[in-house]
């Protein structure tokens, strides 16, 4: 699938929203929905006890730090949102734009290494879960 038909692309393309440079436009692979699906299959209802939780309330630059401490390195990783919408992208693109992937009130996603395992999930009410024994 192409970026420019990804149902979510609006979120990056768009000057109305976030219109990210086009040398992290090239770095996004979105899934195409049999690909999505088969990864939305092995997505968890629960988070394992022991998820680590962190406040995504507070301003930008905190959250992009704590993010980064996160031992992903220089990973891609691939954000899920529900079981037809999944993209792929780097590590430390997700870091940079977090809150361009992840929006308050209307989105959950989880995000997978190139492992496939989980390990972080973001929360509409602007809270993300990170499970430390995935990595």
């Amino acid at each position: 699938m192409n970026l420019e038909d990804f149902p979510l692309a609006w979120r990056w393309t768009q000057s109305s929203h976030a219109k990210l440079p086009d040398n992290i436009l090239c770095e996004l692979h979105p899934y195409d929905i049999e690909s999505a699906q088969l990864l939305a299959a092995s997505r968890l209802t629960h988070f394992p006890a022991g998820a680590t939780r962190h406040n995504s309330s507070v301003a930008d630059e905190p959250v992009k730090d704590w993010l980064k401490q996160l031992a992903i390195s220089s990973q891609r990783v691939t954000i899920l949102w529900d079981q037809n919408t999944a993209l792929n992208l780097p590590w430390s693109v997700f870091c940079d734009y977090w809150d361009d992937f992840c929006y308050p009130s209307s989105d959950d996603a989880d995000l997978f290494l190139e492992s496939g395992q989980l390990f972080l999930r973001w929360n509409h009410y602007e809270v993300f879960e990170h499970d430390p024994s995935a990595i």
